[in-house]
Order: structure tokens, then C-alpha cells, then sequence
């Protein structure tokens, strides 16, 4: 019984060298990385904003309009595209309701803050705004702005007299309106 006993743990013995000589200097596993598609975009700051004309303090002047600015909201971004995503877009466009009669409604979006990192997107320039998306910031890659106020790209809204004739008599006191700008992030 004793010769059994000593056979089976001379046994046991030579597998347990056996297995550990398999190895050798190097080993390797795998590693899953995933990485998601991004596309998100906010509005910070401001995002109530009021413009209003002012009345002429002299007759026969007209409404001036060249305070009917404003530059409280920031678009903020992160976008992460693919192969088939080269570049992403901001666009934007009225969601209800309509300009008062007589007049424009711009934007402008600045230039990226510069607080974020990667393929940062460029101004459109200014755009008239209407119930149709316009391009506001084009050419955004990967990339982020950074959070809040002072972050991405600050906008700019003015209202305007359309320069087409006969706008000055379709303005119209009880025409107050209140719209919503709609902002999209899209692939190009």
C-alpha cells in the first residue's frame, strides 16, 4: 500500500513539473476597449434672452436698432465621430412662431474659447435665422469645449430691419413675440 501511496505521489509530482515547463518568457491576453459615439451638445449661460428696440427721442428718427444685441448664451459641445463621421455641424433654426413683420433675427457664433481640446468646429459667420436648420458652427471633430459660460462658443443675436423696402411699414407694436431657437448637433 505504502509502494501505491509513494507511486501516486511520484505521480502527482512529475505532472505538476510537467505543467509549469509549458510556460515560457511571455504570455499575452486580450484587452476589449470600447470607445462611443458622442454627439451632445448645451446651451449655458443665459439661455432667456431679450431684445428689444429703441424708440427715437427726436421726430422724424427712426426705431434704432443697433442695441437689439445680445451675447449671454455659450454652445457647448463633445463629439467623438468614426471613419464614416468625418465632421459634425451646429445648426439652428426657429421652433415656433415667427419674426415680427419687418425684421430679422441673426446670430453669430464666436470663435471656440479655446478651454476644451480637439477638432474644434468654425463659425458659419452670421446667419439670418428661420423655421429651416442653418449652419452656425461646421467642421467639428473629435472633440470638447469644456463645460459652462465662457466655454465653446459664445453667441451673438441681434435683431434687424430687413433691408427690404417697405419693412419700416410692417413693424408692428403689438407684434411681441417670444421664440425658441432649437440647436442640433448633426453629422455632416
Amino acid at each position: 500500500m505504502k509502494r501505491k501511496l509513494f507511486a501516486l505521489a511520484t505521480l502527482g509530482v512529475v505532472f505538476a513539473f510537467n505543467a509549469n515547463a509549458q510556460d515560457d518568457a511571455d504570455a499575452d491576453h486580450t484587452v476589449a476597449i470600447s470607445i462611443p459615439e458622442v454627439a451632445i451638445l448645451d446651451l449655458e449661460g443665459s439661455t432667456s434672452v431679450s431684445l428689444s428696440v429703441d424708440a427715437p427721442t427726436e421726430a422724424g428718427e427712426a426705431v434704432d436698432f443697433s442695441g437689439a444685441t445680445n451675447n449671454a448664451v455659450w454652445v457647448n459641445y463633445s463629439s467623438i465621430g468614426g471613419a464614416s463621421e468625418t465632421s459634425r455641424t451646429v445648426a439652428a433654426k426657429i421652433s415656433n412662431n415667427s419674426v415680427p413683420s419687418g425684421m430679422l433675427l441673426k446670430v453669430t457664433a464666436g470663435a471656440d474659447a479655446g478651454n476644451g481640446d480637439g477638432t474644434m468646429g468654425s463659425s458659419a459667420g452670421q446667419i439670418t435665422l428661420t423655421s429651416t436648420d442653418q449652419t452656425v458652427i461646421s467642421g467639428i471633430g473629435s472633440a470638447y469645449t469644456a463645460d459652462g459660460s465662457s466655454n465653446g462658443h459664445q453667441l451673438t443675436y441681434a435683431l434687424e430691419l430687413d433691408p427690404t423696402a417697405g419693412s419700416y411699414a410692417q413693424i408692428d407694436f403689438d407684434e411681441d413675440v417670444t421664440l425658441t431657437i432649437t440647436y442640433t448637433i448633426s453629422n455632416l
